[in-house]
């Protein structure tokens, strides 16, 4: 397990497997309204990543902000959530890629 501090206006810890876009997070918003959100990102079998939020709701995330609601609890804070922490999943994987995986 890694903890990132470097992310402004989030903590995070990050929970890796072995696969490419498999992932879990822990964070909470900074500010907060004190929500801690536990996030997993997988493969989606017709293209972009599953987010699934606190066990409560499914995203679908294609990238650069694109984020559609698929099912569970929708509402504005949790939206932005998945697309600060996708915004950052996609910069740490490219960072990986780049790294070489070390």
């Amino acid at each position: 397990m890694q903890k990132n501090e470097g992310c402004e206006g989030m903590k995070i810890e990050v929970h890796d497997d072995c696969e490419w876009s498999n992932s879990f997070y822990v964070f909470e918003m900074k500010p907060s309204d004190g929500t801690k959100y536990s996030v997993h990102v997988s493969p989606a079998n017709y293209g972009g990543l599953y987010v699934i939020v606190n066990e409560k709701s499914t995203w679908r995330w294609h990238g650069n902000g694109d984020v559609k609601f698929l099912c569970g609890n929708n509402n504005k804070y949790t939206e932005k959530a998945v697309i600060r922490i996708m915004t950052y999943h996609d910069a740490r994987m490219a960072q990986l890629a780049e790294e070489g995986f070390e």
